[in-house]
C-alpha cells in the first residue's frame, strides 16, 4: 500500500495535469471566439465545446438571422471554414454547429436559440 503522502502528491499532480489541459482548451476556445468576433464583426459570439468533439458557435442578435435561408447557410459555412482554418484541435471535432439566438430583456432575459446548420469535419 502506498503511503498517504505519496498518494496525495499523485492526486495533486493529476489535478494539475487535468487543470493544465482544461486551461489549454479554454485558451484555444477564447482565441477562436475572439477571432470569430473580429472576422464577423460582432462581439456577440458564444462557443460551446461538448466532450472536446462537438463545437457550437452561436451569434446573438445578429442581423444575419433575419436574412433568407440561403444567405444564412452561406454565412454558416464561412463560420465552419473559419473554425477549420483557425482552431488547433479541429481534427478532434466530430461536428461544428452554427446557430443564432435572440436575446431580449433587462434583468430577466429571454433567449430563443436555433442551431440549424451542422457540418462534419
Amino acid at each position: 500500500m502506498l503511503p498517504a503522502t505519496v498518494f496525495r502528491r499523485g492526486l495533486v499532480g493529476l489535478a494539475l495535469v487535468a487543470g493544465g489541459l482544461g486551461c489549454a482548451d479554454l485558451k484555444e476556445i477564447l482565441s477562436l471566439q475572439q477571432g470569430l468576433a473580429r472576422e464577423f464583426q460582432t462581439s456577440a459570439v458564444s462557443i460551446n465545446l461538448n466532450n472536446s468533439a462537438y463545437l457550437t458557435v452561436t451569434f446573438a442578435n445578429a442581423p444575419i438571422a433575419d436574412q433568407p435561408e440561403a444567405v444564412q447557410a452561406a454565412f454558416a459555412r464561412r463560420v465552419a471554414e473559419y473554425v477549420r482554418d483557425h482552431y488547433a484541435r479541429y481534427d478532434q471535432l466530430q461536428s461544428i454547429q452554427v446557430g443564432f439566438s435572440s436575446v431580449k430583456g433587462v434583468g430577466i432575459t429571454f433567449t430563443r436559440t436555433r442551431v440549424p446548420y451542422r457540418f462534419t469535419p
